[in-house]
């Protein structure tokens, strides 16, 4: 029985070392197993403190990326703007394009119609230019005897009006003289400056139908008034002639008067007078 006990007891001795072996062994599997739990748990956290610093990097980098985003947002507002602000410069460039064009178009037709009209200005030119060189070619011939004509007429003419108005106002001077018996003299020279500064007729203004022989015959007319005898000074050039006055005086010989501005002038064959040489002058009393 004592054996059975013993044997018993042995048996359960081993049951229970085994038990407690295996209990030993599940605490020590377990032990590993809680320590890789440990080790995984430290693990996860370090990841997730990890993670969580990318986390916070990344919304540090969120942040920043949206602040420039917004700024992009606000940079391209003027952009945008300036796009709207160029197709509008666009299409009033087009416009003015498409006018230009138009204009450039009618131009180039308005071109067109004057060159015509050059060519034919051109040739009338060339007609005109040659109607012009003939001519040319005769003109001196005409006027040579335009020239002939005029100083054959003007000399004539002048000749004859100078002699049949002498001879009438020489007539008429005598017979109003015989009739009021007034008798002429030769002044002296303060008698000549003083009449020709009263007298009027340098007042007078010249015209076509009042020239110089008018001056000249109202002056003596005026001078024969005052009784003073008065010369009548015939002057002739190369194309043309004059009248002026003279008084001669007791005490300082013959003056000659331009009537027309009561000067005191000087008369010289060869010499000019009124801007032309005098070729012979003469004194009719």
């Amino acid at each position: 029985m004592v054996e059975k006990k013993l044997i018993a007891l042995g048996l359960i001795c081993v049951v229970l070392s085994v038990g407690v072996f295996g209990v030993v062994m599940l605490l020590n599997q377990k032990d590993i197993e809680m320590q890789m739990k440990t080790n995984q748990i430290s693990g996860l956290e370090n990841e997730k403190l990890t993670l969580e610093a990318q986390v916070s990097n990344l919304q540090y980098n969120v942040s920043g990326l949206q602040s420039e985003a917004v700024s992009l947002n606000n940079d391209m507002i003027t952009p945008e703007s300036q796009v709207s602000s160029l197709q509008t410069e666009t299409t009033t460039l087009e416009n003015e394009k498409n006018t230009l064009e138009a204009q450039v178009s009618t131009l180039q037709a308005n071109v067109s119609s004057l060159q015509s009209e050059i060519v034919s200005l051109e040739n009338l030119t060339l007609s005109l230019e040659t109607q012009i060189s003939n001519l040319q070619s005769e003109i001196p011939s005409l006027e040579s005897e335009v020239i002939q004509s005029f100083d054959l007429g003007y000399a004539e003419g002048e000749s004859e009006g100078y002699q049949l108005g002498y001879d009438e106002g020489y007539l008429q001077g005598a017979e109003d003289l015989t009739e009021s018996g007034w008798y002429l003299r030769n002044p002296t020279y303060s008698e000549a400056i003083t009449f020709i500064n009263s007298d009027k007729t340098d007042e007078n203004e010249y015209t076509n139908d009042y020239v110089c022989y008018d001056f000249t015959a109202d002056f003596n007319d005026n001078a024969c008034q005052a009784g003073y005898r008065c010369g009548f000074v015939y002057i002739e050039f190369s194309d043309s002639a004059h009248a002026i006055a003279c008084l001669n005086t007791t005490d300082n010989g013959l003056i000659y008067i331009e009537p027309q501005n009561d000067e005191i002038v000087t008369l010289t064959v060869g010499q000019a007078y009124l801007g032309y040489i005098i070729v012979d002058f003469g004194i009719i009393w």
